[in-house]
Order: C-alpha cells, then structure tokens, then sequence
C-alpha cells in the first residue's frame, strides 16, 4: 500500500525496515540506552551494553577552558602518546603506511598484562567548529613486539571536540575497548569507567603544553592525515 504523502519517509523506512525482519532469521538489534555512571573533576560518564560482548561501550564529556584546535592538534600527535596518554607506553607509525593513518600501540594498565593492538586513525575537521579522531582496531598482520604481550580484542571510538568559544570546547568521548585475556568483565568495566576521567585529564594538560597551544589550526576539510593536526610540522 503506498505511503501518504505527508509521512512518505517515516513510512518508506517503516516498510524497509520490515522487508529487512521478514527476509532474516535474526531479529534486528536494539540499542541500549546510555546509563549515567559517574561525574568526577568536570568530566560526566555513561555506559551501555555492546552488542554480544560482555564489556560495555563506554561514553564521556566535558568543557574545557581550551582551544579545540591545541585540543586537536594533540590527538593528532598521536606518536607521542606515550608520552602524555597513559596507560599508552608505546606508539609508533607503522612503517611502508603510505596513508600515514595506521599506528601499532602497546598499553601498560596497572595490574594486569601489557596489551598490544593495531589500529587506523581518521582526523576530520568537517566546520571551523569541529574537530574529530575517529579510530579502528585491525588485527590481519598486526605483530607484537614481543610475544609475551597480549593482544586486545577490541578498540574503536571516536573524539569529538565542538568549540564554544575560541578558548572554550565541548569534549565528547565514545568507545569500546575489550582488552581481551581472562580478566574478569566486571573488573573491565569499572577500570575503564576510571580512566575515561584520567584520559580527559590527560588531553586537557597536554593540550596546555606550548607545542600545542601554539599549533596551527588547519582549514576545514572532510579527511586530514595524522600529520594535518600535530604541532610538529
């Protein structure tokens, strides 16, 4: 039956969105609502559950009296990380990468064994007001520096920095991150719901630093490489 021409589009997706159900033996997933957890040192958290994993997305924003683009210019320096974001101790470009976009990190949590992963890094400066570090885990060819570490099983997210004022940003943080092991999930989660805090905390005091605070904002493009943001060119 056609759709009425004042709701065509809701209607339109309403019978795709059936033809999908009806062609598939597996119902379409329903997505989980954020939960407020927690709010320590100006930065607000949620999580949800992801999928069929057992560690949850994790989800969080703060404001900060910082320039978006010393901000971005940060995530864009992302082979330094070692040095400002923990619980990164390793971070370097991987080598024949013509895109400039892939990176091998290892990380060094408290407690547990050292994780290692690969991943893919898309900074996008779509308006003069946003800034954004989308990232991807792969894990084809992607080889530990030594054996004994292990790998993660999950790691993607993005950063999404809006600036308010020329000194003022909104920063909003999403990911899931599965390192993967036999740590037990509950100890995941709240580890993980710690260090969104600690990362914020991380950014905002690197973003002070005068190698970014001084770093060139670029014009607004839809895909920059790495190199677009870090202050070192």
């Amino acid at each position: 039956m056609p759709c009425p021409s004042k709701i065509a589009a809701s209607c339109a997706f309403l019978v795709v969105t059936s033809a999908l159900a009806e062609d598939s033996a597996v119902p379409l997933p329903i997505e989980e609502s954020w939960q407020f957890a927690a709010e320590r040192d100006g930065v607000s958290v949620w999580f949800r559950r992801f999928g069929a994993s057992s560690v949850n997305e994790v989800r969080g924003e703060a404001v900060y009296d910082v320039p978006a683009g010393a901000l971005f210019a940060v995530l864009g320096d992302i082979e330094s990380y070692a040095e400002f974001m923990p619980p990164t101790s390793v971070s370097r470009r991987l080598p024949g990468d013509g895109s400039g976009k892939s990176y091998y990190i290892e990380i060094d949590p408290p407690v547990v064994s050292r994780r290692y992963y690969c991943m893919d890094v898309n900074l996008i400066h779509p308006r003069s007001d946003v800034f954004i570090s989308e990232w991807r885990m792969w894990t084809a060819g992607c080889v530990p520096r030594k054996t004994s570490l292990v790998p993660m099983r999950d790691n993607h997210g993005r950063w999404r920095l809006s600036a308010i004022s020329p000194t003022k940003t909104r920063v909003e943080f999403q990911a899931h991150m599965d390192p993967g092991g036999q740590i037990p999930t509950w100890m995941v989660n709240r580890a993980t719901l710690r260090q969104i805090t600690d990362t914020f905390g991380s950014l905002k005091r690197a973003a002070l630093l005068p190698r970014y605070a001084s770093a060139t904002v670029p014009e607004p493009q839809n895909d920059l490489s790495h190199s677009s943001a870090s202050s070192k060119n």
